[in-house]
């Protein structure tokens, strides 16, 4: 099968399901339930790439698909746990929900499910490049974006840790402030980011230099659109000390002194 057909087979069976989540969302009265599929998703476009594709096979697929593995489970499991501790719609779909009103209902079908649909697949193509890519020893440029990418997931597991330690035990209006958060105020979307990055560099590795839209699609929808935008404004009013915090914090970098 041609690469062009793999990667349209792994579009509509991740578009398929985010269509397909949509009438639970309306008779849950909660479309948080798109949120469950975005890491597994990508791992299954992933699969279905190798199973139906005629060339990836070796370690570079094999690489891919644990890094990507252990990316989806986890994220699965965050999204999971917070949907249960919270116990209601995610803010983000609540404010949307409010804004939107009656049509909120139709309009979901094409903002939540679709968009989300569509953007999962052109972060995947990374991931999805590089396994379709003719098998290749593993070299440098692989080696440095595997360890980019094992860092990054270091990095989201420790942030995620010590943010949920923190919530069990401090007030409602307390701010983290230590820890990671004592140098960067986004740990887990620059972790995201430097997966990302990792991912790339193991595609690019193998001529699939053009799969770059992954990466960068993740920096700008973290850094100026869903991500830390969202997060510091609701940080901005909630929290008292977050402006203090913020101009001394760096957002993504620290700084070396």
């Amino acid at each position: 099968m041609d690469p062009i057909t793999v990667y349209l087979c792994a579009l509509a069976l991740g578009l398929g399901v985010f269509l397909a989540l949509w009438p639970l969302g309306l008779i849950l009265g909660d479309v948080s339930v798109a949120d469950a599929w975005w890491g597994p998703g990508v791992l299954a476009g992933l699969l279905l790439t190798l199973w139906i594709g005629e060339t990836g096979s070796g370690a570079r697929a094999a690489l891919l698909v644990l890094l990507i593995g252990v990316w989806a489970a986890r994220l699965c499991f965050v999204m999971l746990r917070r949907r249960i501790r919270h116990g209601e719609e995610d803010r983000r779909y609540r404010e949307i929900r409010h804004a939107w009103g009656e049509s909120f209902w139709w309009k979901s079908l094409f903002i939540v499910f679709a968009l989300q649909g569509a953007l999962q697949w052109l972060i995947a193509i990374a991931p999805l490049a590089g396994a379709l890519a003719p098998d290749a020893p593993i070299g440098a440029v692989g080696a440095l974006g595997a360890l980019l990418a094992a860092l990054g997931l270091g990095l989201e597991a420790v942030s995620d840790a010590q943010l949920d330690r923190f919530k069990r035990q401090a007030g409602p209006d307390a701010l983290l402030v230590t820890g990671l958060r004592a140098h960067i105020r986004h740990p887990s979307y620059a972790g995201e980011m430097a997966f990302w990055w990792g991912i790339w560099l193991i595609a690019a590795e193998a001529s699939a230099w053009w799969a770059i839209i992954s990466p960068l699609l993740v920096t700008l929808l973290l850094t100026k659109v869903s991500g830390a935008p969202m997060t510091g404004a609701s940080l901005k009013a909630t929290k008292p000390e977050y402006a203090a915090w913020a101009a001394r914090t760096p957002a993504f970098i620290p700084r070396l002194r």
